[in-house]
């Protein structure tokens, strides 16, 4: 998966932090599974 770091170098790896967390389950309760709309808010995943 070499490739991807080169595809996207900005995208952020690794497990996301507790502030992360809050939002999605904050954005999953507001608006549900829409996940597309979930990624937007989340710069960089």
């Amino acid at each position: 998966l070499r490739w991807l770091n080169y595809l996207r170098p900005n995208i952020k790896h690794g497990g996301s932090p507790r502030e992360e967390d809050n939002i999605i389950c904050n954005l999953y309760v507001t608006i549900g599974s829409r996940w597309s709309i979930i990624a937007a808010q989340l710069p960089g995943r």
